[in-house]
């Protein structure tokens, strides 16, 4: 073995090669605070690594200034990058603390130059329970499917991770390099069936300049080697004696067992023990009250913290503020509750319905009992049916597929709250019950058909569903739909168990039509991009014809009770706008148009239309026309906010012969 000391090398730059700085940061939000986006993507790239169904244990170690590596010691372990990070400095390329803002406040408190001279605090984030980084040390190929050493240590937007793993971007590792000031981390590895340990490490600077040569934006730290840049390929340290020191210099616990230790030099301040915590409690709380999954957070003077099922609860009440309203202790403990009783304590299976038929299929059920049992705070268990289909299979090839849903009325909340959890990993920004007062639960096996299509719709950094996503556009027929019903499950249902049963409402658009109809509709103005659709003056319309509901951020518009049947390819146009004080608010709306700021729109998705018995089409902004198809239809249009909504309906031949003249 060769007993020449390790250090960090960064390849020199090819007169062919594109000029390219690293980017990935750019996909992880920053509206998610760095211990957030740590947390989520290690115990991500921890869950997916998992060894059978062992529990997973990931340690988040802190030296602090006690435990502290000294500059002599540290650096060892940093050989070779002060020159480079130094170059990458001078060029303005990583921020100092003596930068300020115009205002003069700073807007960074790191010198990374400065900290080679400093001892090294780190952090360490070990897993237990896991398979290490298999796979050929040697290989550099994405030729090599379920290769995790190579996917982290030699690829970047490039996955080696199956299908049935939560990441897919190959960018997760990101946030380790983001964590440190150094923006550099070193990663040592104990592989199932292997008693050796694999160390090296990995840099993500920019393209800099050394004198008169140009480096690549990336670096490795590997074991000695004399090959030319062209021909180098960076491998794992290969000496036992500084691998054994490297165990004892930052306080490893791994011994015998596999896994992955990742050690961050110098981590930035934001990294708290308390900040990781919270981080795990509000992402991972399901798979630690399931049991698969025990974290511990260690520090030399913060003390020890070990979030399992059995503390979950305590450390819960321990989470302190958040400028999240469904993060605070009170949230966390009010969806813990409503975890546990889902997989742990209800009884009884599931009330199935078909996603594409969430209100009728309630229709079909004990509504009116359904109703008495929700809003008499009794929980409630639903699993929605559908099916996928990928991209080359045909119709008869389609698989079914469910998700669940759990709803609990919880009047003290200010707005609903809903949680969605594809496998283990909880998608944080998928807020759409905020016009309830409910809790909402969903879960998606993220092994099924229906979770690799949900993983698919997600962004690197896994924050939301995009019905509109490019791989899921390529991969999935039907994708945008099977989202979108995944996506409003919870509002529907909301819908309809917070509804006011039907009535008979006789006069119910009494105050859409006024003495002189032909005043109903004057107004409309062209808009730039093509021109408003024209809605002719309405003609009469016969009392008790329609019924309109307006459950909370809703209109529901259908027949009213024990009216005459309406003709199926009765056509009507609809037209919302939210009340105002004085004035047409159907006029102040297309202000709203004209000023490019309208106060929704049925184009872009603010609002959501969901249609039985009838067709619904979009005309504009606020229009929908809607095309009777039998003589018992419902249009539910959702996603307003608290104010009043004005509707103006009304029935017209001419717009059902454009709409015949469309089809043909």
């Amino acid at each position: 073995m060769s007993h020449e000391q390790p250090r960090w090398r960064f390849a020199r730059m090819t007169p062919a090669e594109i000029n390219q700085d690293p980017v990935q940061g750019e996909f992880f939000s920053r509206e998610a605070d760095l211990p957030g986006r740590l947390v989520r993507e290690a115990i991500q790239n921890s869950l997916d690594a998992r060894r059978e169904r062992e529990t997973v244990r990931v340690r988040f170690v802190f030296s602090g200034e006690r435990n502290a590596l000294s500059p002599a010691k540290a650096q060892r372990y940093l050989d070779g990058l002060e020159e480079h990070v130094g170059a990458v400095v001078g060029s303005g390329g990583m921020a100092r603390q003596s930068d300020v803002s115009e205002e003069g406040e700073a807007e960074a408190a790191y010198d990374a130059l400065a900290s080679f001279s400093a001892p090294m605090e780190y952090l360490v984030i070990e897993d237990f329970g896991t398979t290490g980084l298999r796979g050929k040390i040697g290989a550099n190929s994405e030729r090599e499917p379920g290769n995790d050493f190579w996917g982290f240590f030699r690829s970047i937007g490039i996955s080696p991770k199956g299908q049935n793993a939560a990441g897919s971007w190959g960018l997760g590792k990101w946030v380790f390099p983001d964590a440190s000031i150094v923006n550099a981390y070193l990663g040592m590895t104990q592989r199932v069936g292997e008693d050796n340990w694999l160390l090296m490490g990995m840099a993500l600077l920019k393209t800099h300049h050394l004198g008169d040569v140009k480096y690549r934006y990336y670096g490795s730290f590997a074991a000695h080697s004399e090959e030319p840049d062209e021909q180098w390929l960076p491998l794992p340290v290969d000496s036992d004696d500084f691998v054994q020191d490297a165990v004892s210099d930052f306080n490893l616990e791994r011994l015998e067992d596999p896994g992955l230790s990742v050690i961050v030099p110098y981590p930035k301040a934001d990294l708290k023990p308390a900040e990781i915590a919270r981080a795990v409690l509000t992402q991972y709380f399901l798979p630690i009250v399931r049991g698969d999954l025990v974290v511990e957070v260690v520090h030399p003077e913060a003390g020890n913290r070990t979030i399992d099922a059995t503390t979950v609860e305590h450390e819960v009440a321990e989470i302190g503020e958040s400028n999240r309203d469904d993060e605070t202790a009170d949230s966390m403990a009010g969806v813990l509750a409503l975890t546990q009783w889902a997989i742990t304590e209800r009884s009884g299976e599931p009330i199935e319905i078909e996603a594409s038929k969430v209100t009728a299929g309630l229709n079909d059920l004990d509504l009116d009992a359904l109703r008495q049992r929700y809003m008499g705070g009794e929980r409630l268990a639903f699993r929605l049916l559908t099916t996928t289909r990928r991209q080359g299979q045909s119709s008869s090839e389609a698989q079914p597929a469910s998700f669940d849903v759990y709803l609990e009325r919880a009047g003290e909340l200010g707005e609903g709250h809903d949680y969605f959890v594809r496998g283990h990993l909880r998608v944080p920004k998928m807020d759409h019950i905020k016009r309830q007062t409910a809790r909402a639960l969903v879960l998606v096996d993220g092994e099924s058909e229906l979770g690799h299509l949900l993983r698919d719709a997600e962004g690197p950094a896994h924050e939301r569903w995009d019905p509109f996503a490019q791989r899921l556009t390529e991969r999935w027929v039907g994708g945008q739909t099977r989202v979108n019903q995944v996506r409003r499950a919870t509002v529907e249902l909301l819908q309809r168990l917070t509804e006011r049963p039907a009535e008979r409402q006789m006069d119910a658009l009494a105050d859409l039509f006024p003495g002189d109809p032909s005043r109903i509709g004057q107004g409309s103005s062209s808009r730039s991009g093509g021109g408003k659709a024209h809605v002719p003056d309405p003609p009469s319309i016969k009392p008790g014809t329609l019924q309109i509901n307006a459950p909370v951020g809703a209109i529901v518009v259908r027949p009213a009770p024990r009216s005459e049947s309406i003709p199926t390819g009765t056509v009507w146009g609809i037209r919302f706008a939210y009340d105002t004080v004085r004035g047409n608010p159907f006029r102040a709306f297309e202000r709203g148009v004209k000023q490019r700021a309208p106060d929704f729109s049925l184009i872009n998705g603010d609002l959501h239309i969901v249609s039985e018995g009838c067709e619904a089409e979009t005309v504009d902004d606020n229009t929908v026309r809607l095309t009777t198809a039998s003589p018992d239809f419902r249009l539910t249009v959702s996603g307003f906010d608290e104010r009043d909504v004005k509707v103006e309906i009304h029935e017209t031949e001419e717009m059902a012969g454009e709409s015949e003249e469309e089809a043909a």
